[in-house]
C-alpha cells in the first residue's frame, strides 16, 4: 500500500483535531503568520476519508491543502478539488482559481517534487 503526503496548516481547520489524526512528518513554523506549516502522511486507504474530511472542515475558501505521491497531485479547497499533472502547464484553471480567492502567487508556488527528493 502507498503513502500519500500532504501540507496542511494547523489552523486551517474548523476542527483542531483534525491536524492530529494523521502522522506528523515534519512541521515548519511561519515567519510571518501564526501558523505551523506540517508535512502528513496519509495511507491510501484513508486517502478518500482525509480529502472528503479536510475539504468539509477548512475554514473557507482561501484555505486549500494539497496532498500527493508520485505521479499525482491534488488541491483541494471547500469547493472545488483538482488533480493537476507535475508539469505547471497543466496548473491554469487551479491557479486562476487559487488568484479568484486572492491566494498570494507566492503561496501557489509549489515545488513538484517526489518523495525522494523532498526536504522538509
Amino acid at each position: 500500500m502507498k503513502n500519500y503526503h500532504s501540507i496542511i496548516l494547523d489552523t486551517e481547520f474548523k476542527d483542531p483535531e483534525f491536524v492530529k489524526k494523521w502522522k506528523i512528518l515534519g512541521k515548519k513554523k511561519s515567519r510571518l503568520n501564526p501558523w505551523w506549516q506540517l508535512k502528513v502522511e496519509v495511507p491510501e486507504d484513508k486517502f478518500d476519508d482525509f480529502i472528503k474530511e479536510g475539504q468539509k472542515l477548512l475554514l473557507n475558501d482561501k484555505f486549500y491543502f494539497h496532498i500527493y505521491c508520485e505521479g499525482e497531485l491534488y488541491f483541494v479547497w471547500p469547493k472545488r478539488i483538482f488533480k493537476v499533472d507535475s508539469d505547471k502547464s497543466d496548473w491554469q484553471e487551479m491557479l486562476d482559481y487559487a488568484k479568484q480567492r486572492h491566494i498570494p502567487d507566492d503561496q501557489m508556488d509549489i515545488p513538484v517534487v517526489s518523495f525522494d527528493t523532498e526536504a522538509y
